[in-house]
Formats: structure tokens, sequence, C-alpha cells
């Protein structure tokens, strides 16, 4: 992966995980720093800087590893749901994405203290002995995008083969199984792919493997026996969406069909009101903000609620009409 420069904190440098890492990277420069922050959050860089340079930080990840996700954020929503932290920025270029605005820099973090993050795991399992409980990667930065690099996938399958009670999901737009296919599936963890419309993903998901090689992948992890989950998240407006819609849906039963999928969610596109700012300066022309937008409860903006509605029961029905169970669809982030 050809990079500008590579910065690695001094407390990481003799990680094992650092040195396999930096083997792997083509950069120009490698520069010693003491803390990423100084550097990743100093100052404001434009997002789209992305397309000139790329910057990549090797750091141990200083604050929360684990969090406690929003409400809605996942299957089955009466049980408790946390991310881990194990990146920050992503690879790809989605107009709708929320990391744009959210961090200072889009130049990528990819944390090396992986047992740190585990401990953090494991003091949330214990907290919670009784229950069944979450855990999700993919909410900072693509889960399986950079996996053949930072290659901590062992660690935490080796986490969930000992605790069964806990379930890992892997969120995803990438196609780089390769790790995954080394390693022996687990029921209790889930990779789950984004999908939407071939013709909005072609818009609107700028660098990202389209829907139809996401939708081999999924079949070859099906095969290998891997638990696989949809997000059809963000639904964007299309006075053609149904038809659209119905196309991926009858593609998913004809390549997977339901019975493979764990859960299916639908979400309508949103923002915070930081990012909504930054992606409309962005990506003026786009034709996500074509529909007007207002400030919700949660203060996220979001179309008005009868055309989220309309959309979501749009596409539910269309799911349940090519096989999907009721029960498998659940409406993320409403």
């Amino acid at each position: 992966m050809r990079i500008d420069t590579l910065y690695v904190e001094r407390a990481v440098e003799a990680y094992a995980t650092t040195e396999a890492m930096r083997k792997k990277f083509d950069a120009r420069q490698v520069e010693l720093i003491d803390d990423y922050q100084e550097l990743f959050s100093r100052q404001k860089t434009p997002y789209l800087k992305k397309r000139e340079n790329r910057n990549i930080f090797l750091a141990a990840r200083k604050g929360a590893c684990v969090k406690e996700a929003p409400p809605a954020y996942g299957y089955q929503a009466a049980e408790k749901h946390f991310y881990y932290v194990h990146a920050f920025n992503c690879i790809y270029e989605c107009e709708y994405c929320y990391l744009q605005g959210y961090f200072s820099s889009p130049d990528l973090v990819l944390f090396v203290n992986h047992d740190d993050i585990i401990a953090a795991m494991e003091r949330t399992v214990a907290d919670h002995a009784n229950e069944r409980i979450w855990f999700h990667a993919g909410e900072f930065s693509d889960s399986l995008a950079l996996s053949h690099i930072t290659g901590e996938l062992p660690l935490y399958f080796d986490y969930f083969t000992r605790h069964s009670q806990a379930f890992l999901e892997l969120r995803t737009k990438s196609i780089n199984i390769g790790a995954l296919r080394a390693l022996t599936p687990l029921p209790n963890i889930v990779v789950s792919f984004s999908l939407s419309t071939h013709e909005q993903a072609m818009v609107f998901d700028r660098e990202t493997p389209s829907i139809e090689q996401r939708l081999s992948a999924m079949r070859r992890l099906s095969e290998l026996g891997y638990q696989l989950g949809v997000h059809c998240d963000p639904i964007i407006y299309d006075a053609t969406f149904a038809e659209k819609f119905e196309m991926l849906c009858i593609a998913m039963r004809d390549l997977l069909t339901y019975k493979k999928l764990q859960y299916v969610s639908l979400g309508v596109v949103r923002f915070a009101k930081d990012v909504f700012r930054e992606a409309k300066s962005n990506y003026p022309n786009s034709q996500i903000f074509a529909r007007h937008f207002i400030q919700g409860e949660d203060q996220k903006m979001r179309y008005v609620r009868p055309l989220r509605m309309q959309l979501l029961e749009i596409a539910r029905a269309i799911l349940k009409k090519h096989g999907c169970p009721e029960e498998k669809i659940y409406f993320c982030m409403e």
C-alpha cells in the first residue's frame, strides 16, 4: 500500500504487530513520534485531501477502547451493543460517510494495542455476565479493508472462541476476505456487508467494491460457513427507489437465499450537524441533498419522518416479498 508518511508512536515501535505492518507499507518516509494526536488533531485537514496524499499512524489507543452503541444500533435491540475502537478513518470515500467532519484529519490511524482492547472487552463481558452482548467492529473504519495488513483478526477470533455468550459483528464494504478464509468460522461472529442499490453504489460509494463484488464475497463466505448480515443503510431518496431496491433483493435471494442471513437492517440517510455541513461542502451537487433535511430530536439531520417511514416500509415490504422473514428485518437508528 503506497502512502506518503508512516508515523509510528515510540510506545508501539517494539510491538511485533508494528514491525509486521511496517514491512507491508510502501512509505516514502517513516517518522517516530511521541503521540499521534499531536499531529492527527493539531490542525484541520480537508477531508478530500485524502485524494492527493495519505498518511498512516501506528499508535496505541489511549481512550476508551470499548463504547456503548447508541439505541437501535444493532439487531436484537433489547440486548446490549458495544463497539470497539481499532482504527480511525477509511480507505474508501462515500459521499454520505459520517467520518467527514468527525475527525480533524482524513489520515488513517491504526491502533496496535489489541491486547488492551480485548482486555476492555473482557471487563465488559464480566459486567454483563448473565447477558448475551454484542461487540461491533467498523464504527470508525472498515473492519476488513486492511485486515491483510493489520493482522488482528486471529486475536479476536481466539477471544470469541472462548466467550460464546458474546457476539462479534464485523461491518464492511470490503471484499478483502483473505484473512477470514484462513480462520475457522464461529457461530457467534457475523460478517455484515453494507449494500445499496447498484445505481446508488455506483454514484455515492466512491472507491468501494461494486455491489456485485460484495454479493460474490458474501456467497464465498457463506460457503465457508460464516454467519452473514446485511445493512441496507443509508437508503437515499430516489423516485425509482422501489424498483431498484427490488433488483437488489432479488440478487440477494438468488445468490445467498435469506435463510443464510442472520438479519437485514434498514436505515435512511442521516448526518450529525457538523458532518452535514462538511458533506454539502465536499459534494455540493450530490443527489443526496436533493430532498430537504430537518434536524431531528436526536439533533441529527434527516428527511422528514413521513418520507423516512415510507422508504423503510417500502424496503421492508420488498424484502418480505422475496422471502426475507420479517423477524430478521430491523430499522437502524430510528
